[in-house]
């Protein structure tokens, strides 16, 4: 009778034991996860992830330069103005040009898309804009185009301004430019007087350049926070390690990006197999390979967010939240909150797009707590955080 009241206490034990343990998993689980969410996992079980707070960013600001503002006056006031088109005569600052580009990085040949102007199937042009105005925040383009005639070819090198405020993976990056000039027209600025602006910019002249000069602060303000965003998620994603790859998640990365693969290749009347080799692929194999890494950095990406977000209890605010929906309809003119998330939730579903301004909301946050240090070129010079 003794041994059974002994075994039965070791039984009760143990199972005490283990009941404990769950608690304490439990417990510490609550941390990380969020039940019916994605990634509804211990996520330490699945990334490891570097210290987010703290991280050090360059203290970058933006004043504009009285230069800086006349050329956005330009670029404003040269919608309003006569033009001639096609001057017998090479371009120059203050015309309106437009340019089809091939733009790829030099180290390693791929496309640079943010800069690579296609030409339109339909109009037959690429990109116009006022040449001199820096519109593509990339002096260099500009001096590069300026003296070309229209029909005229040239490829160029030019290396992206540091910091790159449009892309902070690409600055400092060198870029092999095959520019095409389409067409030149030539603007009146003679016309442009107190009657104009008053007629068509609806200020006086000095007082649109303070507005210009409000707008490009509140511009450059938005960029550079990006920018600081991005750094710091870089730097957590080089310093964070992926430990194993959630299978459900995926596996439905993967099969989307493949579907919609081929949507597109169906629509274009084309196999698989040659629409991916439109794309620059080799083969299905390669493509293939391509997705596979794609889908496991998507992965490894979202569950840092995850895991911080949780970890954090980060959410938006409701202020938050209404500028992002708005500013993510604002080139469909759609002011309405209720009808932008109508026309949101029809196209991408809302409870995405809540998740997706979650997870921008997240990224702003880690580079909110961050630490600003003075020395600018430390970043660009990759000793950001000592090098760690």
């Amino acid at each position: 009778m003794k041994k059974a009241l002994r075994a039965l206490a070791l039984i009760l034990a143990v199972c005490a034991c283990g009941a404990s343990f769950c608690a304490c998993k439990d417990k510490k689980y609550a941390a990380y996860d969020s039940t019916g969410e994605k990634y509804d996992y211990y996520l330490p079980d699945y990334v490891k992830v570097c210290k987010y707070t703290g991280i050090e960013l360059p203290d970058l600001t933006f004043e504009p330069t009285e230069e800086d503002i006349s050329k956005r006056v330009k670029q404003n006031v040269a919608l309003f103005c006569l033009r001639e088109e096609d001057p017998d005569r090479p371009c120059q600052a203050g015309d309106v040009v437009d340019i089809i580009t091939t733009c790829t990085f030099t180290e390693d040949g791929s496309t640079y898309s943010l800069l690579n102007f296609k030409k339109d199937s339909v109009t037959g042009f690429g990109q116009s804009f006022v040449l001199g105005t820096n519109y593509f925040y990339f002096p260099a383009l500009d001096e590069a185009v300026e003296g070309m005639s229209a029909g005229e070819s040239k490829t160029v090198t030019l290396t992206l301004p540091d910091p790159y405020y449009k892309d902070y993976l690409a600055s400092g990056k060198e870029l092999k430019m095959e520019i095409y000039l389409n067409y030149i027209d030539s603007i009146d600025y003679a016309q442009v007087d107190e009657n104009f602006y008053a007629e068509h910019i609806g200020y006086g002249s000095a007082d649109y350049r303070e507005v210009v000069r409000n707008k490009l602060k509140a511009e450059y303000a938005e960029l550079v926070s990006g920018y600081k965003a991005q750094l710091a998620w870089n730097y957590i994603c080089e310093n964070s390690k992926l430990l194993k790859l959630p299978e459900k998640e995926y596996q439905e990365t993967y099969d989307t990006m493949l579907d919609s693969a081929r949507t597109n290749a169906q629509n274009k009347d084309m196999s698989l197999e040659d629409y991916v080799k439109s794309l620059g692929y080799d083969s299905l194999d390669d493509y293939y390979a391509y997705l596979e890494d794609k889908s496991e950095n998507i992965c490894y990406e979202d569950m840092i967010l995850y895991y911080i977000v949780r970890r954090e209890n980060i959410n938006y605010t409701d202020e938050y939240y209404d500028e992002q929906i708005l500013a993510m309809v604002e080139e469909y003119q759609i002011s309405d909150l209720s009808a932008a998330e109508d026309f949101l939730d029809y196209y991408y579903g809302i409870e995405n797009v809540r998740e997706e301004v979650r997870m921008k909301y997240a990224q702003e946050w880690i580079a909110d707590n961050a630490k600003v240090v003075e020395d600018v070129h430390t970043v660009y010079d990759n000793n950001l955080n000592g090098g760690k």
